[in-house]
């Protein structure tokens, strides 16, 4: 979820992704993890992406995620729903401005149950997303090209089978597949990067009172401090999740203390918050596991 404007917490207003930037660059702003939900009854943590990174390394401008949830009462959080119930699909991460790139692919996080009909013979997840090609690009004129997608779990097979392939990444342009996989072991927060990304390693499933965590067995380190990763799924958001691979009685049979090789798709990097690292996880279909 993005937003305009996020509440700064070290100079206490609602300020925008530019203005943040500003700040931080005259040390008034402190970290990118230092915003909330600009809405009064709210203070779901916000990160401010790119805010850290030196500007001649950016691909994007700094700009807001929300990495928490929001308040039943945030009056955003429910336009934000609004907004979604009029869109084609909520876990479609592209918009018209992420135009067709030849032979690149991209990320289909559409519940298996939605997804269209998949081409016979098709046995690796590849489908085809219908994006126009941009006027004058397409071989024939009058016809469209096609952009291929593979869901989470179809490119996750293919990284572990050390295929070659491209994918293109929201407003941002394309990645080599190695590279958009990041194994958990031992970095520095400031290593990694504030987009789209697959964090991956060995990890557990807990059950917990009103969800289940997963946490990692390999560290990351920020300011000083040092933690084993970890994501928190609520039990609300497996409840709504179109994803029977993560319905609750499969969460219960996989908190059994064995680790697991966990994967999470997530648009922001981890979080540093009240002395612990977290990944933030958007809902079940930005995670999978290989035993």
């Amino acid at each position: 979820m993005k937003l305009e404007k996020a509440y700064a917490e070290d100079i206490k207003l609602n300020i925008t992704a530019e203005e943040a930037d500003r700040q931080f660059s005259a040390g008034v702003v402190k970290s990118k993890f230092s915003f909330q939900c600009p809405d009064e009854h709210c203070s779901a943590p916000v990160t401010c992406a790119n805010l850290e990174r030196p500007k001649d390394k950016r691909k994007r401008d700094p700009y807001y995620k929300v990495v928490g949830e929001h308040s039943p009462n945030c009056d955003i959080a429910k336009d934000i729903e609004k907004q979604k119930k009029r869109t084609n699909s909520k876990t479609d991460i592209y918009s018209d401005s992420d135009e067709y790139i030849d032979n690149a692919i991209r990320l289909n996080l559409q519940p298996p149950s939605t997804k269209r009909p998949e081409p016979a013979g098709d046995k690796q997840g590849d489908s085809d997303s219908g994006v126009k090609a941009r006027r004058g690009n397409a071989e024939e004129s009058g016809k469209r090209k096609i952009q291929r997608s593979k869901t989470l779990s179809s490119l996750i097979d293919a990284f572990l089978a050390h295929e070659s392939h491209t994918i293109q990444l929201p407003e941002i342009g394309v990645i080599n597949i190695r590279d958009f996989f990041v194994e958990i072991n031992g970095q520095d927060l400031s290593e990694l990067e504030d987009e789209f990304r697959i964090y991956y390693g060995k990890a557990w499933f807990n059950k917990k009172e009103n969800g289940y965590s997963i946490v990692f067995d390999k560290t990351l380190t920020s300011a000083g401090i040092t933690k084993r990763p970890s994501i928190y799924m609520p039990l609300d958001k497996l409840v709504e999740s179109g994803f029977k691979r993560f319905k609750v009685n499969e969460l219960e049979r996989l908190a059994d203390k064995k680790p697991k090789t966990v994967f999470i798709l997530s648009q922001a990097g981890p979080q540093l918050r009240n002395g612990y690292i977290n990944i933030w996880c958007d809902g079940p279909e930005y995670l999978d596991y290989r035993l």
